[in-house]
C-alpha cells in the first residue's frame, strides 16, 4: 500500500465518527447533470428507506422540487439570499434527519462561500453530528475542473468530496482534462472518491421530464412509458445505486 493510499484510508476511517451526512450537489454551470444526479441520489435514498430531508436551492430550474415534491416533499431554499437557507441548519438541529441533501444552483461557488462564512455551515453541522459531502458533477470542460479546484481550496479537508463523471459527455476515459489535472491529484490526496453517472437515452429522459416523473415512477407499469423505456430507466437506477455504494461512506449508505 502506498503512502497516499494509507493517508486516504486513515482519513476515511477518522470520518466514520459521523453517522449523519449533509450532502451538497454542485456543478459549474447548467447542463452538467447536477440536478439529474441529485434526483437519482434522492430516489436511491427513498428506495432504501433512508430518512432524507431534501432541499432545492436552484431558483431558476428547481428540478428536484418539480419531480419529487409531490411524492417525497422538498423544501425550497435560497443560499444566495442572506437568511434564505436558515431553515437548513434549523432542520438539522430539530429534525435530525440521517441525510440532508441540497441541490445547489449551477455555478454556486461564490454563493456557497458567502453562506458558509455567514452561518459557519461546516463547523455548525459538525457540532450537530453531520459531516459534509460535496458532490461535484463533472463535464469535460475546463471550467468543471476549475470549479472543483476552487471548492477544495475553500473547504480543504473539512469536507469529503465525490466527483461524478457524467457519462452523457462520453466514456469515463474521455475525461482527460480532469484525469490529468493537478486538481485530481489534490482530490485524491484528501480522500476524494470518483464515481460515474450512467447515460440515459435522451428520448427516455425527455419523457420523464415531460411528465415530471420521479425515476422510480417512470419504471412503474402505470407510468405510460413503453416497456423498452421502463427497462432503460430500471437499468439506469440499478447502475446509479451501484455507483453510489462505491462512495457509500460519504453518502451514508452501505450495500
Amino acid at each position: 500500500m502506498t503512502i497516499t493510499s494509507k493517508l486516504q484510508k486513515t482519513k476515511r476511517s477518522s470520518r466514520s465518527q459521523y453517522q449523519k451526512r449533509l450532502i451538497l450537489i454542485t456543478g459549474n454551470k447548467g447542463g452538467t447533470g447536477k440536478s439529474s444526479f441529485a434526483r437519482g441520489l434522492l430516489d436511491v435514498y427513498h428506495h432504501l428507506n433512508i430518512a432524507c430531508s431534501a432541499y432545492d436551492s436552484d431558483t431558476q430550474n428547481p428540478q428536484l422540487f418539480r419531480h419529487y415534491n409531490k411524492t417525497i416533499g422538498i423544501s425550497r431554499i435560497n443560499i444566495a439570499l442572506r437568511g434564505g437557507a436558515d431553515v437548513l441548519l434549523d432542520d438539522l438541529e430539530q429534525q435530525k434527519p440521517a441525510i440532508a441533501l441540497v441541490d445547489l444552483p449551477a455555478g454556486a461557488g461564490d454563493s456557497f462561500e458567502r453562506y458558509e462564512q455567514d452561518v459557519q455551515l461546516i463547523s455548525s453541522a459538525s457540532e450537530l453530528g453531520y459531516r459534509l459531502t460535496i458532490v461535484s458533477v463533472m463535464s469535460r470542460v475546463k471550467d468543471s475542473v476549475n470549479a472543483l479546484r476552487l471548492l477544495m481550496e475553500f473547504c480543504s479537508d473539512r469536507v469529503d468530496y465525490v466527483a461524478v463523471k457524467n457519462l452523457h459527455f462520453g466514456e469515463a476515459e474521455k475525461f482527460k482534462r480532469f484525469d490529468q489535472s493537478r486538481a485530481k491529484e489534490q482530490f485524491l490526496a484528501i480522500g476524494g472518491i470518483e464515481i460515474v453517472m450512467p447515460d440515459l437515452f435522451d428520448d427516455t429522459y425527455d419523457l420523464i421530464d415531460e411528465k415530471d416523473f420521479t425515476f422510480r415512477e417512470a419504471v412503474g407499469a402505470t407510468s405510460s412509458l413503453s416497456r423498452a423505456n421502463r427497462s432503460r430507466v430500471h437499468q439506469w437506477l440499478k447502475t446509479m445505486e451501484l455507483e453510489i455504494f462505491k462512495a457509500g461512506q460519504y453518502f451514508g449508505v452501505s450495500p
